[in-house]
């Protein structure tokens, strides 16, 4: 039996914890079974909001390389790339003799035909990435026009729930408008700024005192 890994990507921490995972690991297994193909490791990639990249993926395209497995089963062509770099890499390991495997897809990346539908797959899901982009950057402006700001509150102000406009905090408030207003004398630079604010008391949300780089 020709050996190969196994790869999951989730897109949170919190689907990794529920069904997705196990649905997409089954599959692969099943498929692997059903063509005689020996699983000798997973990798199960859980990515986050922050996108720091796919380390485990990198590592498995290594040691495809390196020829330590035959090739690799994803569940899902998105599962296994979103953006055309990814496909570059993927593409380059099929045309030196790796075997790449869909559980969900029944493609012959063998063939022209199989290779020009994954093609095509591909590009539909690096469209898809990139709506759901945009419609988020929509989304974001739409908040900030109706005077809305979705992230964590910043100094002198307080979050005031979901789709709540920020409230200004009545002791800090006050200090972040002095600073401003010092600030604008053109009397201070950062460094003395951060020291005048450290004497007047302004402290974070985490009851620290202020830091140069949170002026920023």
């Amino acid at each position: 039996m020709k050996k190969v890994y196994g790869y999951i990507r989730v897109s949170t921490v919190k689907q990794g914890s529920g069904v997705s995972l196990q649905e997409q690991k089954e599959a692969i297994i099943s498929y692997a079974e059903k063509n005689q193909l020996n699983i000798i490791e997973w990798f199960e990639e859980q990515e986050t909001a922050a996108k720091q990249g796919r380390p485990l993926f990198n590592n498995m395209m290594k040691l495809l390389k390196e020829r330590k497995a035959n090739g690799v089963i994803f569940h899902k062509i998105d599962r296994g790339t979103r953006n055309y770099r990814d496909w570059a890499s993927i593409d380059d390991l099929i045309a030196s003799g790796s075997e790449l495997h869909f559980a969900h897809e029944s493609l012959d990346m063998n063939t022209r035909a199989g290779r020009l539908t994954a093609d095509m797959l591909v590009a539909l899901a690096t469209d898809y990435i990139r709506n759901l982009r945009e419609e988020a950057i929509k989304g974001l402006y739409g908040r900030l026009k109706q005077g809305l700001y979705r992230f964590y509150a910043p100094i002198g102000y307080i979050n005031t729930g979901g789709g709540q406009i920020k409230s200004i905090d009545k002791i800090r408030g006050p200090l972040i408008k002095k600073a401003f207003e010092l600030y604008a004398s053109g009397k201070y630079n950062l460094e003395s700024l951060t020291e005048t604010m450290r004497i007047l008391g302004l402290r974070n949300s985490k009851g620290n005192f202020i830091h140069l780089t949170e002026w920023h």
